[in-house]
């Protein structure tokens, strides 16, 4: 039916339309003259009395004389009904806004007139077909709330509210103001989604979320949809309410910090600091990934921080209003950074959950997990130092970035690039962007895999024809990728997207909502996801894919055009992607921006991690790394943890330190008097973590490459130097020592004085190490109850760097596994502490499968089988997170349990 409708002729459509107004003249003029000639004027002569009112509805109505009355009164009625619904409606299409709903009893004739009208539109309109069928079909409005793009132009100089996240302001129709111009606009409607509150959405506008009590104290009068409650107070916010947010462009209230001259070190070494200058998010909360990328709907916004310099870009000066630049050239925002931060995040957690315990369920066979794509870990690195890292705030875990994402809210806008450092973005509904020139298919990379990096959990979906997927992915396997869908024609994406706009149009009348933003908020089985089109359109579908797109703008639909977009904006990229060019309602505001590209390769390797993100196993082909610090270091095979060597601070470790470093958790020093909280410099920190995995030392270029890779060799070996001195003069200003060196430099390598600083993580390795070497169980409990005390945080968790992530990773197996062999040695003779033992291994590793049927296990030898339930259930909330469920196995077990079995 829909593909018929979308082939039907020219002179069809008129033909329909021609016959709507043929009703609307029998209706509209034919209808009043009939019943004037049968039943006459609806005017009475006289006004009759009361008396004659009584009498005549008291007698008898033996001639019908009261029923035709009452038939002659009810026939004017309804006319004078449909002939006022028709002008409103009539009215209301031609001025591209929604018409005022009528009460129940009479809405069937507002219906018939909206229907009439949109269809007589057929006569006149080239893009009607669409329209029409939705309107027919499933009653919904003709036209949105608000304009689609296409219509749209930015007053000249006015800057427009942020885009919609937690914190930002949503684009979806129906939230716009009415009754004022827009230059003199000074609020907007914006509707409540969950996770909003007045502090963010005061912060977002403002500056500060202190003066929240101002959009508040402006909503408390707003009238609120129908079943959803008033604003009553600011702490109590329900998803779908309407709040009133200022236009006036959002001043920052804390001044720029001072770009002077650059500290010097002890030896009057410049040693610029990096990374700072950019807002602060609370330490407290983990944004999502729609907080992370730039606010912004139109391509006007001001930065909400304070830019680097132009200067050498790279993946470790991108602020959140610059982009990041890979070493193959690609460039990225972070919203697409922060967005594979979090598939890496889901990656490493769903081989958790799949990795066997060791000597329980594999053998004690060794898991060698894929190591990432380099792109992916750059981009990932960018992310976390942009965001977290150079702000001095708690880096997030993998499990709290995935827990955070899950009240994450569809991406309603897409950035495009950047122009004077400021982000570029334009609302995904209603977007008709078309890119030309020899940087299109680059950049419509990156806007496809930013939008398919968010998709994940239903938010959006992307339709691209088989034969443009092979241009801008060629040689990638694009199966398994949520929110991908590829179609073998145009003609099948089309029909897909006009099958989406009639279930939208009716689920939105069924439900009586205004808008998509109020329908996602209210009805939250059905996901609903932003949906884009990216597809070379010929000049033989432009009417089809236009009519969709005039509807998009009400549901959730827009298209990336690969070629010139006939009524849209068109970029023209004829040297790269820098925009010469610009035609189109945003042509001022785009020209002179530059736009994210990707590289097929880079592209490639981002749409890798999102399918593995989804738990998806790696093909058997894939490269593998050793679980461990990064392969590539120098004196990899010599770290404590791999070879179970003591090392040459095993050696002295019952003697006093005067230094204690510890590496499990943040990275920090201390003395006999307690932390070392100054004078340590950023690059110290993350110098002192590397020689701490290096026991027996490390050479000046091995530390560049681990910590510097992407610095120019003269600046590298200065910060080197830089951070060496910086540490001897911290710790000889803390101990009151200045003879010792602290770092040892002999034979070209340098390494940690073993006899005056301890290293905790170096304990931790050396009790693994003779837990592996034990020879009778008495010596492995001591050595493995000694690693369980020891191991009390992550390895480094304020660092960023791949080989602490990977030493990361291996240290956390090395102590489950080794807790759950000491719960297998407890269990004989005490199986009260093996559970509790158990419980530990499950708090470091809290999605590996294995630990929980390993705890159910026992929890049913003890006959426990409720404790055992809930065991079960636990794991089921914490897998929630990765949006999947216990395997069947797990499944299998509970069943077994409650059986007794």
């Amino acid at each position: 039916m829909i593909h018929s409708t979308r082939t039907r002729t020219r002179a069809t459509e008129i033909l329909r339309g021609l016959g709507a107004l043929l009703v609307f003249a029998v209706l509209l003029a034919g209808l009043p003259i009939g019943l004037y000639a049968v039943a006459g004027s609806p005017i009475p002569g006289r006004l009759p009395s009361w008396d004659h009112l009584s009498t005549t509805l008291m007698q008898p109505d033996t001639d019908h004389h009261l029923l035709l009355a009452a038939m002659r009164l009810l026939g004017w009625l309804a006319w004078g009904v449909f002939t006022t619904a028709t002008c409103a409606e009539t009215t209301s299409y031609l001025a591209r806004r929604s018409s005022p709903r009528l009460p129940r009893p009479v809405r069937p004739l507002q219906l018939l007139a909206r229907d009439l009208v949109a269809t007589a539109t057929l006569a006149f309109s080239t893009t009607a077909a669409v329209t029409t069928l939705a309107s027919t079909t499933a009653n919904a409005h003709v036209t949105a709330d608000a304009q689609p793009q296409s219509h749209q132009k930015p007053p000249s100089g006015q800057d427009a509210p942020p885009a919609h996240s937690q914190d930002s302001v949503p684009l979806l129709g129906g939230e716009h103001p009415h009754g004022t111009e827009p230059g003199r606009r000074t609020w907007r409607t914006r509707i409540i989604h969950r996770g909003d509150t007045l502090w963010d959405l005061a912060r977002r506008a403002y500056g500060s979320g202190t003066l929240y009590p101002k959009i508040f104290k402006a909503s408390r009068t707003l009238d609120q949809p129908d079943g959803i409650p008033t604003l009553t107070s600011p702490d109590d916010l329900h998803p779908g309410q309407r709040i009133r947010i200022p236009l006036t462009p959002k001043k920052s209230t804390a001044p720029p910090p001072a770009r002077g001259p650059h500290p010097t070190n002890a030896e009057g070494d410049s040693t610029p600091e990096q990374g700072r200058g950019r807002t602060i998010r609370p330490p407290q909360t983990v944004p999502t990934t729609a907080e992370q990328q730039s606010q912004a709907p139109n391509p006007t916004v001001a930065a909400t921080a304070d830019d680097p310099p132009p200067s050498r870009q790279s993946t470790t000066d991108a602020g959140p209003s610059s982009a990041i630049t890979l070493p193959s050239g690609s460039s990225l925002g972070l919203g697409l950074a922060a967005a594979l931060s979090l598939a890496v995040a889901a990656t490493r957690l769903h081989q958790r959950r799949r990795r066997p315990s060791t000597d329980t369920e594999n053998g004690n066979v060794p898991i060698h997990e894929p190591a990432l794509p380099k792109p992916v870990t750059n981009a990932r690195k960018a992310h976390l130092d942009g965001t977290y890292a150079a702000l001095e705030a708690p880096i997030p875990s993998d499990a709290d970035l995935v827990a955070a994402d899950r009240t994450a809210s569809p991406p309603d806008h897409v950035v495009l690039g950047t122009r004077d450092h400021v982000p570029v973005t334009l609302p995904l509904a209603g977007l008709t962007l078309g890119l030309t020139g020899d940087g299109a298919h680059a950049a419509a990379r990156a806007i496809t895999t930013e939008l398919l990096a968010t998709a994940h959990r239903d938010r959006a979906e992307v339709f691209i024809p088989q034969p443009d997927a092979g241009t801008l992915y060629p040689g990638t396997t694009l199966t398994g990728i949520p929110g991908l869908t590829i179609t073998p024609t145009l003609a099948a994406a089309t029909t897909h997207l006009e099958a989406e706009i009639l279930r939208r149009a009716r689920l939105m009348e069924t439900t009586d909502q205004p808008d998509l933003a109020t329908l996602r908020a209210t009805n939250l089985a059905d996901p609903l996801p932003t949906l884009l089109l990216a597809a070379t359109i010929p000049e033989s579908c432009t009417a089809s894919v236009q009519a969709i797109i005039e509807l998009g703008h009400r549901y959730g639909i827009g298209a990336l055009i690969l070629g010139p977009a006939p009524t849209g904006t068109t970029l023209h990229l004829p040297g790269g992607t820098a925009i010469t060019k610009a035609d189109g309602p945003h042509t001022d505001a785009l020209t002179g921006a530059r736009l994210f590209h990707l590289t097929a390769d880079d592209a490639s390797a981002m749409l890798h991690i999102l399918r593995t993100a989804t738990g998806t196993p790696e093909p058997e082909t894939t490269a593998t790394q050793p679980p461990g610090p990064s392969p590539g270091h120098a004196d990899y095979d010599a770290a404590p943890s791999e070879t179970g060597n003591p090392a040459p601070h095993s050696a002295a470790e019952d003697h006093p330190h005067p230094i204690r470093l510890q590496v499990l958790g943040p990275v920090r020093l201390h003395t006999a008097d307690g932390p070392i909280t100054t004078g340590i410099r950023r690059s110290a920190r993350d110098l002192l973590a590397y020689l701490a995995l290096n026991p027996n030392g490390i050479t000046r270029d091995q530390a560049i490459g681990a910590l510097w890779p992407d610095h120019h060799p003269d600046t590298a070996t200065t910060q080197f130097n830089t951070a060496v001195a910086n540490i001897r003069k911290t710790l000889r200003t803390a101990t009151e020592l200045r003879e010792p060196m602290y770092v040892i430099h002999t034979a070209g390598r340098y390494r940690l004085d073993p006899d005056l600083i301890d290293v905790d993580e170096q304990r931790l390795t050396t009790a693994l190490a003779r837990a592996r070497h034990a020879t009778t169980d008495a010596e492995r409990l001591t050595a493995l109850h000694a690693a369980a005390d020891l191991y009390t945080a992550e390895f480094a968790t304020d660092l960023t760097h791949d080989w602490a992530e990977n030493h990361r990773e291996h240290l956390r197996r090395a102590v489950t596994d080794a807790l759950t062999r000491l719960a297998q040695l407890l269990q004989p003779d005490h199986p009260e502490r093996a559970l509790s033992t158990l419980e530990q291994a499950i708090t470091h590793d809290p999605y590996a499968e294995p630990l929980y049927r390993n705890l159910m296990r026992l929890q049913a030898d003890l006959g426990r089988p409720d404790a055992a339930r809930r065991t079960y259930q636990h794991l089921t909330s914490r897998l929630a997170d990765l949006d999947i469920e216990p395997d069947e196995q797990t499944h299998q077990l509970l069943t077994s349990v409650r059986q007794g079995h």
